[in-house]
């Protein structure tokens, strides 16, 4: 075998080599976004119309429109968390009057479309992010790049990443976690109101865990809830009103 053969059989091989561990990387990737938390029967009966409330469903987002609405409300997800599981809370922010959006995102992870609000954030209402845990991440960093369109931003057992800074926020900030919350780093969430403004709003549910701003169980590593899942979640419809009565 000459010497240009030798490279060329040492070429083939390391290419299949990288073959393989593209498929295996792919295949584990696709298993990883297939493993989330599926939305309970209490969200998937939310996502309905009546009451009021239009509900349909365009290209994965949700979206619930009173009749008259006052405001608008993107919610961003947690991570690997199914969209569905927050119709429970949309529709209560629904029937308050707000336009309320759950935006789907790939694979279940926020962060690969922070913009996932763009398409309906506009001047002819006033608009509120709400972010659950990773979709807090998100929604913090697309409130950062449109301050001048975003009119509150709430944060639910999350925060700003390290990259992002809400300091200088024209619009109100609130910051709401569950003192039994097994999930989220506090260290993290302490260090980071840094970056929110000095005015920020930082609320401890007692009984509170990491999961009920959400309806699909409990998630790992959590600890089980003191309070009801409509309780906690009243924490933010009562945030919302505070921002846009």
């Amino acid at each position: 075998m000459t010497e240009v053969e030798k490279k060329i059989k040492r070429r083939d091989r390391i290419v299949r080599i990288l073959l393989i561990l593209v498929i295996f990387m792919g295949v584990g990737f696709y298993v990883y976004a297939r493993d989330y938390y599926r939305a309970s029967m209490v969200a998937e009966e939310a996502l309905v119309s009546g009451d009021g409330i239009t509900f349909e469903e365009v290209k994965g987002d949700l979206i619930f429109t009173p009749s008259s609405p006052k405001g608008g409300v993107v919610i961003y997800p947690g991570g690997r968390v199914s969209e569905r599981a927050y119709g429970h809370l949309a529709r209560k922010i629904a029937a308050l009057g707000f336009k309320t959006v759950i935006v789907k995102v790939p694979f279940k992870l926020s962060i690969l479309e922070n913009s996932a609000a763009e398409s309906y954030v506009n001047e002819e209402m006033p608009w509120v992010l709400i972010g659950h845990s990773l979709g807090g991440v998100s929604a913090s960093s697309f409130a950062q790049k449109n301050m001048e369109t975003i009119d509150g931003l709430i944060l639910l057992a999350s925060y700003p990443a390290g990259n992002t800074d809400l300091s200088s926020a024209p619009f109100p900030v609130y910051s709401l976690v569950g003192d039994k919350d097994q999930v989220v780093d506090f260290e993290s969430l302490q260090e980071a109101q840094d970056r929110l403004p000095k005015s920020f709003e930082g609320v401890v549910i007692r009984g509170g865990n990491h999961a009920s701003f959400g309806n699909y169980g409990i998630q790992k590593g959590d600890s089980l809830p003191d309070i009801s899942f409509d309780d906690q979640q009243q924490y933010v419809l009562d945030a919302l009103l505070e921002i846009l009565p």
